[in-house]
């Protein structure tokens, strides 16, 4: 059963990081293990994941700067330089300066930041679905748009994507889309705090990932952290392809390629995802 939203919230605090409140959530025991979300929802896609891990892992998830529950500041330039001094500064604070990273989408561009910094030291790295290298990257028509320096401003600040807009791209990322009650969830994580305000703002990492993608592809070959690649096979977005390029540079990588999923496997196959997390990570 999934964690509600509510209680999801409820159960987390706030870090003041910088000038910034930051919503944190641990649960479990063990091991630290850093998990970092991706664009555009939050920690919350990790809420059927933590339950399944919490046995073996203190699981310390976040909201990133813009985000979730945190603070959306504005005017604001959201950076994944940022994220990262934000993602070091959490694992700090949680006493996880030693630790293994889970992410997704978004975050693997952060964690590979990390890598680059050896901001602290990271012994595992699992990696789900993200577009690391833009050549493979098969955006939505709502993230064109938004991205655009001319749409995405007037987009976001006519608040023109709508919850049925919302549903139909995002669902589509899904091998099943989701039920409305989940699309709910996320829809109200993205609109918390008016985060449809600054939706332009936050995707404008892509252009960062644009210009440091290579070098932070050049970290993952450099750092020593094992690392383990878990990749929904019907990922419209971030395809299959972007996975062999990973491996094409990490060949002691291991690979699991999950058939019949999509770009979310800690949400659509929470049990499957699970179990390889724990085989990689002993």
């Amino acid at each position: 059963m999934t964690t509600s939203l509510d209680t999801w919230r409820e159960s987390g605090t706030w870090l003041r990081i910088g000038d910034y409140n930051i919503f944190t959530r641990m649960e479990g025991q063990g091991k630290p293990l850093l998990m970092l979300h991706g664009f555009p929802t939050a920690s919350y896609d990790y809420a059927r994941l933590v339950p399944l891990l919490a046995d073996r892992y203190r699981c310390i998830l976040f909201d990133f700067l813009g985000f979730g529950f945190s603070d959306k500041p504005r005017p604001h330039h959201y950076s994944l330089f940022e994220q990262a001094d934000i993602a070091a500064a959490v694992a700090a604070q949680c006493d996880g300066e030693q630790c293994t990273i889970l992410t997704h989408d978004m975050g693997n561009s952060v964690a590979l930041e990390l890598l680059k910094r050896r901001a602290f030291q990271v012994d595992k790295l699992v990696m789900l679905n993200g577009s690391v290298l833009l050549k493979y990257y098969r955006p939505l028509i709502t993230q064109r748009l938004l991205l655009n320096p001319v749409t995405g401003p007037l987009i976001a600040g006519l608040r023109l994507v709508s919850k049925r807009a919302f549903a139909r791209q995002f669902g589509s990322v899904f091998a099943h889309p989701p039920e409305a009650a989940e699309i709910d969830a996320f829809w109200s994580l993205i609109g918390y705090n008016d985060g449809m305000g600054i939706y332009h703002r936050l995707i404008r990492y892509l252009n960062e990932r644009k210009v440091h993608e290579y070098e932070w592809l050049d970290a993952l070959v450099n750092h020593t952290t094992m690392l383990t690649v878990i990749w929904g096979q019907r990922d419209p977005v971030s395809v299959p392809r972007i996975a062999q390029a990973i491996l094409e540079r990490r060949p002691d990588a291991t690979y699991y390629p999950l058939d019949g999923v999509g770009h979310y496997p800690q949400w659509e196959a929470p049990e499957l995802t699970a179990g390889l997390i724990r085989t990689a990570l002993g």
